[in-house]
């Protein structure tokens, strides 16, 4: 083959190797150092370029640990979804490749075949198909945020096993068929069904992310909808406290004087008798920052409040409560590691103009400076961990933040700078009627 050739083929590889890596780049986070980028690409173009011939099953054994093995190193996520998103990607072009070049090349036209075999003409189809798989990758796969638990991913592995198996066992099986391959057509059917059942596993994890996605959105409605109720609780008790202070002064100048001072003290440690109960215009704020203010009181917590917020906001009050009380939550669990000096909370609301924004920040000198991209909501492993221990059970507060934000088509931004913590986010306020 001629110099003109080899460049065209190794264009045609470079290219297709492109379009794998961003193909893969919808169903797994790739690495952002170029180094790892870089390993990923050349394995992509060397999945592409592989040659699998009916027979041959060293170069299918060989391309496929290597590929695995970089998937590995440079993608992000378990090991089981890196295992079978390797998987997925290796076997679709392990099935392609073998009609490449077992059976493409005897459908060309006489004088085609006649050059090299018809071999070279057949590797050009590689770009159309890479092409293909990218398009049909973009179109299907889930959301990019989306996940899947240890044993969904073991059981799309299972799945994957099959189409890698059925190509693996045409290279090994007929290693010492006596037959001709290829005047069999029939044959040809296994990896073209290999090749399809790559559509068949990505409608699988899409649809198992749409379902766990769907659960978690209920979970974090539940948790939400508890917190709201358990809010309103403590803001009934407060209101009910209040009401009845003219009975509690009645009490206090029938009392003696021995009973009084401790009378007196039990009203002393009910802090909402001197919390303000209209901060804003929206009631289900005003209760969660009434019962928070108590809490930051008792923790010696400093807030400052900028709240412009002039009437009701037109959201679901389970939500307006779990963005404002988880929000809080976080700030005072980060202020509560630091001295009493340093323990001071910023909250900023305002709605208005289209837009109801909510920032809140507090000092945090735990974290590196990280920040998150503008105008983005951050991925998972952009959220910071909780510090407790109970990983299980904690840590929803910015996940149910994040949730909330999304489903209201905003925008969430998490800073830490100077050894202060920022969240900040803000929601589209619909148009009045």
């Amino acid at each position: 083959m001629n110099i003109p050739s080899n460049l065209l083929l190794a264009a045609n590889m470079l290219s297709c190797g492109w379009l794998i890596f961003h193909a893969m780049s919808f169903l797994i986070e790739i690495s952002s150092k170029w180094p790892k980028r870089l390993l990923l690409f050349a394995g992509c173009s060397l999945l592409s370029a592989t040659v699998i011939f009916i027979g041959d099953p060293f170069n299918i054994l060989a391309a496929a640990s290597i590929y695995l093995i970089i998937v590995l190193l440079s993608c992000r996520g378990s090991f089981w979804k890196r295992v079978t998103i390797g998987m997925m990607f290796s076997s679709t072009l392990f099935s392609f490749n073998m009609l490449r070049d077992n059976y493409i090349p005897y459908l060309l036209p006489e004088f085609l075949r006649q050059i090299n075999h018809g071999f070279f003409f057949s590797k050009l189809l590689n770009l159309p198909f890479a092409l293909t798989l990218y398009l049909c990758t973009r179109k299907f796969a889930p959301d990019p945020d989306y996940t899947l638990s240890e044993s969904m991913w073991r059981l799309l592995l299972l799945l994957t096993i099959a189409p890698f198996g059925i190509v693996l066992n045409m290279a090994v099986l007929f290693l010492s068929c006596t037959f001709d391959l290829h005047i069999h057509w029939e044959y040809a059917a296994l990896p073209l069904i290999a090749l399809l059942s790559f559509i068949s596993l990505l409608w699988c994890v899409t649809v198992l992310a749409r379902g766990q996605k769907l659960e978690r959105q209920n979970m974090f409605m539940e948790i939400n909808r508890k917190y709201y109720e358990a809010m309103e609780q403590q803001h009934f008790e407060i209101r009910r406290l209040r009401h009845d202070l003219a009975n509690h002064i009645q009490m206090l100048c029938a009392l003696p004087q021995e009973k009084r001072d401790a009378y007196i003290q039990n009203l002393q440690d009910a802090a909402a008798l001197s919390q303000p109960l209209s901060l804003c215009g929206d009631a289900t704020v005003n209760a969660v920052l009434t019962v928070k203010k108590s809490i930051l009181e008792r923790c010696h917590i400093r807030l400052r409040l900028e709240l412009k917020i002039p009437g009701q906001l037109p959201y679901a009050r389970t939500d307006l409560c779990a963005l404002y009380a988880n929000a809080l939550d976080n700030a005072i669990e980060a202020c509560m590691k630091l001295d009493e000096a340093q323990r001071e909370i910023t909250l900023k609301s305002r709605a208005g103009k289209g837009l109801f924004c909510l920032e809140i920040s507090n000092p945090d000198t735990g974290k590196p400076n990280v920040p998150s991209p503008p105008g983005k909501i951050p991925g998972h492993g952009l959220i910071p961990p909780t510090s407790k221990p109970d990983k299980a059970n904690h840590g929803l507060g910015l996940k149910s933040i994040q949730e909330i934000v999304k489903r209201y088509h905003g925008s969430m931004e998490i800073q830490t700078e100077n050894n202060v913590f920022n969240l900040f986010l803000y929601l589209p306020l619909p148009e009045p009627h």
